[in-house]
């Protein structure tokens, strides 16, 4: 008998309990991770399949370094894995957020022996209780951080040595210069933590490398665990002082937390058209106004500018996601949905609750009472004074 580590966007050695649970009850262990197949109403954006790519290339080597096998296929999560698992095998994984992942860990649950664990989220559904979430973020951050509970991180199987990522040389020109893997995700990590995190809350809104942590990017495909994150950062806090900006990194994985529980309570409500609200919403779809809005040819700066970056690059800051989808949303009138899946193929760390979350917060169909609306013109006033970055960018 053995065992399958069934990789998803969980993609690391370290803090893994699946795979530190399956090396340590079998001797035959194999790896699979399934790029799946489906359409896809945008192409998908260049930076985003390689940082895939050499996500998955660093795995490889992390796992080759205890004799298993990464294999990576294609195809419909279901068919695959039936092809691949055998009958006396156990099928090790992490349990993910959305409605297609809920659905493939049932298959495989009700078809197949499985260990599953969690570890995509910080805090756990059952130390707040559903009731108690509310789908307010206010009242969920109270609880967790009233409850006070943290899971320290498991170190990988002792056998395997991360790799050693060397240093980027940053483009001045580029906010997000970095390879995908748990190496360069690591590295990231220390880099961060050594300066830039104590001046966090003061440069969040820029459009720097350091002015933001950029972890989302390892976050969101699993390279990096959020129990290590906080953990290096309690780390951090003790060796150099705690304040207002640590304090405001554990805030930001508190959202991600809260997006990603309300995402597993809720199914598959976000993606409706009028969210989590009640009754259906009415939005407009011109393909014109959209296309001219992706292509960066809407005529405000500002907004054409990020739409250029996040073409070129991958990556938006989240003051420009929150000034672009304003304007699809609100001047273009256009369907909410349209700019939540053109992101999910174009960002390096597109991350399903979190995407989905954040545009239906715009569009007002969200966990918010209100509709927030991003004038560009004032934007660009306030954050981009100089238009150093809408010049660079258009």
């Amino acid at each position: 008998m053995g065992a399958v580590v069934w990789y998803r966007n969980d993609l690391r050695v370290d803090d893994h309990e699946a795979l530190r649970s399956a090396y340590e009850e079998h001797d035959a262990i194999r790896a699979v991770y399934i790029k799946h197949q489906k359409k896809r109403d945008f192409e998908r954006g260049t930076q985003q399949a390689r940082f895939e790519q050499e996500t998955l290339e660093n795995l490889a080597n992390h796992l080759s370094q205890i004799g298993i096998t990464l294999d990576i296929l294609e195809g419909k999560v279901h068919e695959v894995l039936t092809s691949y698992v055998q009958p006396d095998e156990t099928v090790y994984f992490h349990k993910m957020t959305g409605t297609e992942e809920a659905a493939s860990e049932k298959y495989i649950e009700d078809k197949y022996t499985t260990r599953s664990f969690e570890t995509q989220t910080l805090h756990r559904r059952e130390d707040i209780g559903s009731d108690e979430l509310k789908r307010v973020f206010t009242a969920f951050r109270k609880r967790v951080e009233a409850k006070g509970t943290f899971y320290d991180p498991l170190d990988p199987p002792s056998d395997i040595h991360l790799m050693k990522e060397e240093s980027v040389d940053a483009d001045p020109e580029i906010a997000f210069p970095f390879r995908g893997g748990e190496s360069a995700g690591r590295a990231r990590l220390q880099e961060y933590l050594a300066e830039p995190v104590f001046t966090y809350k003061e440069t969040r809104n820029g459009f720097l490398r350091n002015d933001s942590s950029k972890l989302s990017a390892w976050l969101a495909n699993g390279s990096l665990s959020p129990r290590r994150v906080m953990a290096e950062l309690q780390k951090a806090e003790r060796e150099k002082g705690a304040n207002e900006s640590t304090y405001w990194l554990y805030f930001e994985l508190l959202w991600r937390d809260f997006f990603h529980l309300t995402m597993r309570e809720t199914g598959s409500r976000l993606f409706r058209s009028g969210g989590l609200q009640e009754g259906q919403r009415t939005w407009k779809r011109d393909e014109a106004a959209v296309e001219r809005w992706i292509e960066g040819e809407t005529g405000v700066p500002f907004v054409d500018a990020f739409m250029n970056e996040i073409r070129e690059t991958g990556w938006m800051s989240n003051r420009g996601r929150q000034i672009v989808a304003s304007y699809l949303i609100h001047e273009l009138k256009q369907d909410w949905r349209i700019g939540a899946q053109y992101f999910e193929q174009q960002l390096v760390d597109y991350d399903v609750a979190s995407n989905y979350g954040n545009w239906a917060f715009i569009a007002g169909v969200g966990n918010a009472t209100r509709t927030p609306r991003f004038d560009p013109v004032f934007q660009q006033q306030r954050y981009d004074p100089n238009q150093d970055f809408t010049k660079r960018w258009t």
